[in-house]
């Protein structure tokens, strides 16, 4: 360690640790911020650094301990990074350590995007070099630090500000049949978590690059939700008195990170439309469909709406919301 810092002038601050893959993040960071996930979830393996806030210890046991702790988060903040490079990650895996490291470049010298560029600067101050061809890019990763539901971009590389504020975006989307029971409560419900995880209102929702939305996959764009359904989602804190139902298309689910359906007929009709969406799309309840409360009393819309609710703080339990 001592070395490094002498050969990249940095006598204070921490080394970035890489990981052989995204999952690895939780070895570190149990609490990680939305936005971050997201990132995290289309960035990596790839060209982004992520700067994350750790409370006094990292997640993992075996990484528990003052010494560590203090060589990789002396300040709080832990740097990661997952590259997208097999040589790489498959030293990662044999090794089975926190790795920590920087560019293999002089302080003040661009990085080096071949072995022969590490030899102009390096040769005779380091002990190995394994030379795995030309680098995909020839710009430094893009440094992105959180804090709470907000983040920055440290530093520009690969990816500009412009790139990850479309990479951190995210749209949700809740299928049912007619659009106006079912997947407009999920979304109003939704809606609420989101915003109350994110510190925000509804409103402010697309702000924090988070949007929630509904369709069905037999319905007429514009119709208002059921009575029953407004109500029993105000029940429960929501509101979803202004929405208006669309149809179900192949752009719809394209443009979707994510799908959550009412039943196995719905899933079964987005990937009728687009194949592709399969590895995104899921019923919101694992344990089943949830049956269409049309006809019912207010009753049978509050049940509804209460498995619902049920099923959304299950997905966010397991991080998929």
């Amino acid at each position: 360690m001592s070395r490094l810092r002498k050969l990249k002038n940095r006598p204070k601050s921490p080394f970035t640790v890489h990981l052989s893959g995204p999952e690895k993040v939780k070895q570190y960071v149990r609490d990680i911020p939305l936005p971050a996930r997201i990132l995290i979830k289309k960035a990596w393996p790839g060209p982004v650094t992520i700067l994350l806030p750790v409370a006094g210890q990292f997640a993992h046991r075996s990484l528990h301990g003052k010494a560590i702790y203090r060589r990789i988060a002396p300040a709080g903040v832990v740097g990661l990074r997952c590259p997208d490079h097999p040589v790489a990650q498959l030293l990662l895996k044999r090794i089975g350590r926190p790795v920590l490291a920087p560019s293999a470049n002089l302080a003040g010298k661009n990085p080096p995007t071949c072995a022969e560029d590490v030899l102009t600067q390096l040769d005779g101050r380091i002990d190995l070099l394994i030379d795995a061809g030309q680098t995909r890019y020839d710009k430094a990763s893009t440094i992105v630090s959180f804090k709470g539901s907000g983040y920055k971009v440290v530093r520009e590389g690969v990816y500009d500000a412009g790139a990850i504020e479309r990479m951190i975006r995210r749209r949700v989307l809740f299928v049912c049949t007619g659009n106006t029971c079912r997947s407009p409560m999920a979304s109003a419900l939704a809606k609420k978590m989101l915003a109350e995880r994110l510190g925000c209102s509804v409103d402010d929702l697309k702000s924090f690059g988070q949007e929630v939305i509904s369709a069905g996959v037999f319905t007429a764009d514009g119709r208002a939700a059921t009575g029953h359904a407004v109500s029993a989602v105000a029940a429960l804190g929501g509101e979803a008195g202004k929405h208006r139902s669309r149809n179900l298309t192949g752009r719809l689910i394209d443009s979707a990170d994510l799908i959550f359906c009412m039943g196995r007929s719905h899933m079964n009709e987005v990937v009728r439309q687009a194949p592709d969406a399969i590895g995104k799309t899921f019923l919101l309840d694992g344990s089943g469909d949830i049956e269409d409360p049309i006809g019912g009393d207010s009753q049978t819309y509050l049940r509804t709406a209460r498995r619902i609710e049920q099923a959304l703080k299950k997905r966010v339990k397991e991080n998929m919301l």
